[in-house]
């Protein structure tokens, strides 16, 4: 008798632990958001994001380092590079060192584009959304201490800036963490291979680029990497973040909110 009920104890506990990791699996499917949510609410945090941002002023590193059949080359500028918005980017170059063709037909160049993208309205949607991207959510991650889902992303539409890879979005805020990737196709014959990572990092309560790397593989032999260091921000302006549905009730209240938040920052 007491062998029978300790039989059916035993099977009790071993059906309340099946059923106790059931519910909890459950649960897990229901609070992860798919990969088209993660997505959609990314890009409306970062509307948000964007529209706190008032200013920053930053100095930039541009590094090249070019391994080759004409030997080892380098190049190195540093950039002074301001924000005021709504979306406009000045560029001032402080200094520059080694090969002034590299600086001239390289460096200069992805300053100049960057200076002309800024330009463009919605060009952050237009690299990175539900529209021009399948999302396919693959797995999470631990990045410096931040959770993050990883979502791996192929181009819908053929561009010269269409790219694919992998996407690590903060499960906190749904901010872009990191970014690698290599062009979806190459910008040129001459061009065997490419690949970048892109960093960012929180500052207060925006989002700022931190870091990107950049490799080439040239078919006649040789490899140019750039690195973009772009700085501490020391000087970032923000308003208080305002939630996209509460723009039409509160937008009014924010702008008369007083002084922007002005904040000394370091990496």
């Amino acid at each position: 008798m007491w062998h029978l009920a300790r039989t059916r104890m035993f099977a009790g506990l071993v059906f309340s632990m099946i059923f106790a990791c059931a519910g909890w699996l459950q649960a897990q499917s229901r609070t992860t958001p798919t990969a088209e949510e993660i997505v959609r609410r990314m890009l409306v945090k970062n509307d948000e994001r964007q529209a706190a941002l008032e200013h920053y002023r930053t100095d930039r590193t541009y590094q090249l380092e070019y391994d080759g059949t004409g030997g080892k080359h380098h190049a190195e500028m540093v950039v002074r590079a301001e924000y005021q918005a709504p979306g406009r980017k000045n560029f001032t170059v402080l200094s520059e060192s080694g090969s002034k063709l590299l600086c001239r037909e390289v460096l200069r160049r992805l300053v100049d584009k960057e200076e002309e993208t800024s330009e463009k309205p919605d060009w952050q949607r237009a690299m990175f959304s539900s529209d021009t991207y399948t999302v396919q959510l693959v797995g999470h991650e631990q990045l410096e201490g931040m959770n993050t889902w990883i979502l791996k992303v192929e181009p819908k539409v053929d561009s010269k800036v269409a790219y694919r890879g992998k996407v690590w979005v903060s499960m906190d805020d749904f901010a872009m963490v990191r970014v690698m990737g290599e062009p979806a196709r190459s910008p040129s014959w001459m061009l065997d291979s490419a690949a970048f990572d892109s960093w960012y990092m929180r500052r207060g309560d925006v989002w700022v680029p931190a870091k990107n790397v950049s490799t080439t593989h040239v078919r006649i032999g040789g490899e140019a990497k750039v690195t973009i260091d772009y700085g501490k921000y020391d000087v970032l302006l923000t308003r208080p973040i305002v939630a996209a549905d509460q723009h039409g009730h509160e937008g009014a209240s924010v702008q008369n909110a007083g002084r922007p938040l002005k904040a000394s920052l370091t990496h």
